[in-house]
């Protein structure tokens, strides 16, 4: 039980961490939390709006709105798509990329600071050890097909986005105590 505690203190902590110097940053930025997701996603390639919806879990009405919030403040641009001129496809600006880049350049920077109060030996073996954990877990994340069996048809955010849960893991919950939130997150409604 040793090993489960500290990966839940583990993982917890990095969750507190990132989401409030995330959180931080993006109220800095004043943008909402859904909004710095799309401008990540975006980051990533171009999309339709139709798609974007989908990966973030919101309305057709909801990302219309999103993507005129961030196309005032020119993170993002709207064009009509090349073959179906009624599909509007979305892509990030340079000042948007600039933006996406600064988040990561600053996640990356509060962990090579904590890294470098560790020795020489121990950063190396942390670093080993953390590679070996993403290919575990890039292995847990991709479905595993048998040679003799009919291949499974996850959904494509499910293949993408989760690993397998182990039996029992949702009741692990239960004896986390639960704190108020530590900050207010702002919502637009418009």
């Amino acid at each position: 039980m040793e090993t489960e505690a500290v990966l839940d203190r583990f993982v917890e902590g990095v969750f507190h961490l990132m989401l409030d110097r995330h959180q931080a940053r993006v109220d800095e930025m004043d943008l909402t939390m859904v909004q710095a997701q799309a401008l990540k996603l975006l980051r990533m390639g171009p999309l339709s709006t139709g798609k974007l919806a989908a990966m973030l879990g919101i309305t057709a009405p909801a990302v219309t709105q999103l993507t005129d919030r961030l196309g005032r403040k020119d993170l993002i641009e709207r064009q009509a798509g090349k073959s179906d001129r009624r599909a509007v496809i979305v892509t990030v600006t340079v000042k948007g990329r600039r933006l996406v880049d600064g988040f990561r350049q600053e996640r990356v920077k509060v962990f090579a600071t904590a890294l470098t109060r560790l020795s020489e030996e121990d950063q190396r073996e942390v670093i080993e050890a953390l590679s070996k954990i993403l290919s575990v877990l890039h292995e847990a994340v991709e479905p595993v097909e048998d040679a003799g069996s009919k291949p499974s048809q996850p959904t494509a955010q499910a293949s993408k986005w989760t690993a397998v849960e182990p039996p029992g893991a949702s009741y692990t919950v239960e004896r986390v105590p639960i704190s108020p939130p530590k900050r207010r997150i702002r919502i637009e409604w418009d």
